[in-house]
């Protein structure tokens, strides 16, 4: 994976005290829970601030203190999730 996606527009997050955070989809009012790591991967791709899946992978690797393999597996994992469950689109090419 290497296209960032965009967050579905009818997804509203919330970031809560302990850094964890809340998406609503409001098309189909499911709640879904992002711990850290999530919310910053959330972040980038709201902000626009990862210009790929790597990029994110490595910021993630050094805010989190993970290997690059495991911070680029779990960002792949989320996106996977985050797309099966309609909260983020495809970007436009």
């Amino acid at each position: 994976m290497s296209d960032v996606p965009l967050p579905h527009p009818q997804v509203l997050f919330t970031e809560i005290d302990d850094g964890t955070g809340v998406l609503l989809h409001l098309d189909t009012k499911f709640y879904y829970t992002l711990n850290a790591t999530g919310v910053a991967v959330w972040k980038a791709l709201r902000d626009r601030s990862g210009a790929s899946v790597p990029a994110i992978a490595e910021r993630l690797a050094a805010e989190f203190r993970v290997g690059l393999e495991q911070a680029q597996a779990d960002v792949d994992a989320l996106l996977r999730e985050l797309r099966a469950d309609g909260l983020v689109l495809d970007a436009p090419p």
